[in-house]
């Protein structure tokens, strides 16, 4: 007499009835079967191993184990390493904000622009509060924004040169190329004056006294007595030429600048990533500008020096003008860009280049037919003419069109007063080591002082709205008569017309003066100003989780209105580059999942329709039909163990032959997103066991459908298909 539920039987396709009876053992009718999942788990061992093609299963197991093994290690590596790449590079560990401010902070701005974040209340006091909390090393000051600057046109240039020539000691020799330069400079003016679509675009922005100044201007400098003028007193007709005339060739192409305002002495210390390339940092308390290499190599270098070092990279990379329409439409690009080149050349620089040319092409010409022999490139004489212009034409080159020491105007439309133009000098270019090269998104921006950040906002400090209040009061006005954003607009000096009086034109009359926005600042003015955000940079051995929860209690004891994101929210879209490749790997486990269900469903229900007969013979010694599915349904667990196991085994055994210490990354823009050269994949114990969790639940589903089927048969139909 059987006990139900209790059973010891191993069938075979060869065993028989009576076998299977005398394999059936029982305990005693007073104690039940103690271990039932070890007995099904026994005959599904059993039955696994004497049907090959239930192996199937497996391998599949095995396989998509193997595949989500590795496909988990290198998305943690890339996800670890944009962490370390946007923490490196101004993020920090966490990013601290006014909790009452509409959006959250960002260092990397999205097509949306910068959020609108209220200005913290008494930064160095919250400074001071934060430092105190253990794991907080550096609290950096920051903002980010956008505008933009005008590179400067070619006649600003020429003017620049013979600026250079006429402040030197008067000697015959400066004489004579202060000659050459003013030959060259009045050629160059006269096609300005015949320019007549240039001239109506330079006077369509400007009134009507203005623009009758400005034609009377470019007329003068095309008669003989201005450049008489010009050899006698080289400084203040070159002075009058830059007022008057040079902003009738235009400002030249304007460019994008996003930009990240900091405290720029602190900024470097605090991301050891920040390295100069040219130039230096602003002295402390000097307003400055900041800009990233990858900026400048990609907007303020030569058209043709630009489009070269482009062709370089993909040669490198093993394209050939014979086979990449890309490199022979860039070539062509480079003959096209020669009338911008030889505008920027003055006298001197057109001589030079001449001597150089006729030796390197061995006959001796003009210099735009000897510059387009040149610059007509292939793939026999493309490396030699790249080596050349490095070396020896390059010197000869206005290379850039900006360079440390200059100023730039740069412009905004936040304010609301429409757009505001701040004049910042430009002290040098970075980058940030390691994360991409020139073409990383980092390295692409500009940094400026705090000071001029908020002069590009429009925004006034507190000290500033607290003075206006003390006026508004002491004049007994309700509210001030002037938009708010008048406070950080500096005073300009105008002249007031004399009526009656006909006005006198001079012979080199001055530019009015602009706005005159102080130069430097004290740091109260700098860190006490409006700080929108701070950058939390946190100790090596310091859980950010856990800082974040102690600022939340600091906040909460002292009534203080701030919060913190971590830099998977301020990284902004290239944090949330993660996030896509997550989603692809999610995406890429369901159809693997789909895959392995269909084939192991369909060979699970084959064998299950081959086994109708021992179904029979184990529903004819005594088994439930609960039992049945169990036996079958432990058999899928089987596999499901089995094959995530082999996977998992496998795909870390690949990872340490084949990855070893990491994988090298050659290409730049991929480069920030695996935190640097080297990608580093790991495997978290937490990803190990949800990758083997899931493969087994996939296995065990796929195992249901066959289960419920080989369970449902009725005994004697199984008998009797046990005797066909």
């Amino acid at each position: 007499m059987l006990v139900p539920g209790c059973f010891s039987i191993v069938l075979t396709p060869r065993m028989n009835v009576e076998r299977a009876r005398q394999s059936l053992v029982c305990s005693p009718p007073s104690t039940q079967c103690e271990e039932p999942l070890v007995t099904f788990a026994s005959l599904a061992l059993q039955s696994v191993r004497s049907r090959p093609r239930s192996w199937i299963v497996g391998f599949l197991a095995a396989g998509s184990a193997l595949l989500l093994t590795l496909g988990v290690a290198f998305l943690e590596g890339v996800s670890d390493g944009t962490r370390r790449s946007l923490i490196e590079s101004g993020t920090g560990h966490l990013q601290l904000y006014h909790s009452k401010s509409e959006g959250v902070p960002t260092v990397v701005l999205d097509h949306g622009g910068a959020s609108e974040l209220q200005p913290l209340p008494d930064f160095p006091a919250i400074e001071a509060k934060l430092k105190a909390v253990e794991g907080v090393q550096e609290v950096v000051p920051l903002e980010v924004g956008w505008g933009w600057v005008f590179r400067g046109n070619y006649l600003d240039e020429k003017l620049a040169a013979a600026r250079s020539v006429a402040r030197e000691p008067p000697s015959a020799s400066r004489d004579a190329r202060l000659e050459r330069l003013a030959t060259d400079l009045e050629r160059t003016l006269r096609d300005v004056v015949k320019d007549d679509g240039r001239r109506t675009e330079a006077f369509a922005f400007l009134k009507e006294d203005e623009a009758r100044e400005d034609r009377r201007a470019l007329d003068e400098v095309g008669t003989p007595e201005f450049w008489t003028r010009f050899r006698a007193e080289p400084l203040q007709a070159l002075e009058y030429l830059e007022n008057r005339v040079a902003r009738q060739v235009g400002e030249g192409e304007s460019i994008d600048v996003e930009f990240l305002a900091s405290d720029l002495e602190q900024f470097p210390r605090a991301f050891p990533r920040f390295e100069l390339v040219s130039g230096s940092l602003p002295p402390p308390g000097q307003r400055g500008l900041l800009l990233g290499q990858g900026l400048y190599e990609q907007n303020f270098k030569l058209p043709v020096a630009a489009l070269l070092d482009e062709l370089q990279v993909e040669r490198q990379r093993g394209s050939t003008f014979a086979a990449d329409e890309s490199l022979r439409t860039r070539a062509a690009r480079c003959l096209a860009e020669l009338p911008d080149l030889l505008a920027r050349l003055d006298a001197e620089r057109s001589v030079k280049l001449v001597e150089v040319l006729a030796k390197l092409l061995g006959h001796t010409g003009e210099v735009e037919p000897l510059l387009r022999e040149f610059l007509t490139l292939d793939d026999a004489n493309f490396d030699t003419r790249f080596a050349q212009f490095q070396g020896e034409l390059a010197p000869l080159l206005p290379l850039y069109r900006v360079r440390p020491g200059d100023t730039l105007v740069m412009m905004s439309a936040f304010g609301s007063l429409g757009r505001i133009g701040v004049p910042v000098k430009v002290w040098g270019t970075f980058r940030f080591a390691g994360l991409g090269g020139d073409s990383s998104r980092v390295n692409t921006l500009g940094m400026v002082d705090l000071v001029t950040a908020r002069y590009l906002s429009g925004r006034r400090t507190q000290a500033e709205v607290d003075e206006v209040r003390r006026d508004v009061e002491a004049l007994g006005l309700a509210k001030p008569l002037q938009p708010v954003d008048m406070a950080l607009q500096p005073a300009i000096l105008v002249e007031e017309p004399v009526a009656n009086v006909e006005a006198v034109v001079p012979e080199a009359p001055s530019e009015k003066r602009g706005p005159a926005w102080p130069e430097t600042f004290t740091q109260a003015e700098q860190r006490g100003g409006s700080v929108l955000q701070a950058a939390l940079v946190l100790s090596p051995d310091a859980k950010p989780e856990l800082v974040a929860a102690s600022i939340d209690a600091l906040a909460a004891e002292a009534g203080l209105p701030i919060a913190t994101v971590d830099w998977s929210v301020a990284g902004g879209m290239l944090a949330g580059v993660v996030g896509i490749a997550q989603v692809v790997l999610v995406a890429i486990a369901v159809l693997m999942s789909f895959f392995v269900v269909l084939v192991s469903a369909s060979t699970l229900l084959l064998l299950a329709r081959e086994r109708v007969g021992e179904v029979g013979t184990m529903r004819a010694v005594g088994m439930q039909r609960r039992e049945v599915f169990q036996t079958l349904l432990v058999e899928g667990l089987v596999l499901g163990i089995t094959g995530a196991g082999l996977g998992l085994g496998l795909g870390a055994l690949l990872l340490k032959l084949l990855v070893g210490d990491g994988v090298g990354i050659h290409d730049e823009s991929l480069q920030f997103y695996m935190g640097g050269t080297v990608l580093r994949p790991h495997l978290s114990t937490g990803n190990v066991l949800a990758v083997g969790l899931g493969v087994v639940v996939v296995v065990v589903a796929a195992a249901l459908v066959p289960a419920w089927r080989g369970s449902s048969v009725s005994p004697a139909v199984a008998m009797l298909k046990r005797e066909d």
